[in-house]
């Protein structure tokens, strides 16, 4: 199924997502399914989409320009405007294809996250407690994310090397549990963008980009005192759970998405430390 054909079948809803790029919503975990899923494979293809529309748009606009040069010395006729003509049409379709394709992309946390997180705690969670989920879908590396830029700096071969900081709080999600347990997440994604450029030995200058990033990700878990008992856990308010709050930090070399193991694994390891009443009375 082409990119296109799977726009074409997004509700307004979706559309209006993929534009934004943001949401807010407080819906029954089913229901964020039905509307991030095909949001998600939308993005797939449309990714893929762009990889080939990007090659097709290079080598347009490479033809057209070869084209150009070799009908200047040849001389124009007639024919040879017609095929200038007709790949510099080409060539404007595949770009406005292109940068549609790149209006429309959202981050990959999307599919590589979220949707398998909601999917794994769907049956986990009350149903008849709306899931409160908030997501920036936006390019981690967005110029309303930047917070720092260094001076340019030497390091190596390189002459020029300039650091970019940028910090990305992309997800928060609340919900209550079957079991009347309260959860809570938040992922904030900090990177750093280094931008090298060095002189080869033949005069030409070569810039490259890497990466590094470092996800924090915050969990809140309020257990029921009156199903569980943990050990040093912080009363709430009310006085009616035990609240625990679990933080993992995850360091990367790439703008990959989070592995979703590391929220199952936060979780769970606040039911290791929990005991039940019948246990803690045996």
């Amino acid at each position: 199924m082409s990119a296109w054909t799977t726009y074409r079948s997004l509700s307004a809803e979706q559309k209006a997502i993929l534009k934004e790029k943001k949401l807010d919503l407080k819906r029954p975990a089913g229901e964020l399914l039905a509307l991030l899923k095909p949001l998600a494979s939308c993005d797939a293809v449309a990714n893929k989409a762009q990889r080939k529309t990007g090659c097709t748009l290079a080598l347009m606009i490479l033809a057209t320009l070869v084209g150009m040069v070799m009908f200047s010395k040849a001389g124009w006729k007639p024919v040879t405007l017609v095929v200038i003509v007709l790949l510099a049409v080409a060539t404007f379709a595949a770009g406005f294809f292109y940068s549609w394709l790149r209006r429309i992309d959202v981050s990959n946390n999307l599919r590589a996250f979220t949707v398998p997180v909601l999917t794994l705690f769907r049956e986990d969670f009350d149903p008849r407690v709306p899931v409160h989920l908030r997501l920036d879908l936006s390019s981690p590396t967005t110029k309303t994310k930047k917070t720092d830029v260094s001076k340019p700096y030497q390091h190596g071969r390189y002459h020029k090397v300039i650091d970019t900081m940028y910090r990305d709080p992309w997800m928060s999600a609340a919900a209550v549990l079957v079991d009347g347990t309260k959860l809570s997440w938040t992922v904030t994604d900090r990177i750093r963008e280094r931008t090298m450029t060095k002189k080869n030995a033949r005069g030409k200058y070569k810039t490259k980009t890497k990466y590094k990033k470092v996800s924090d990700l915050e969990v809140q878990v309020g257990l029921r005192t009156k199903s569980f008992t943990v050990a040093g856990a912080e009363l709430s308010a009310d006085g009616k759970r035990s609240k625990v709050e679990v933080e993992r930090r995850v360091r990367t070399d790439s703008l990959d998405p989070i592995d979703p193991r590391t929220l199952i694994d936060a979780i769970t390891s606040v039911y290791r430390t929990a005991r039940t009443k019948k246990e803690a009375t045996a």
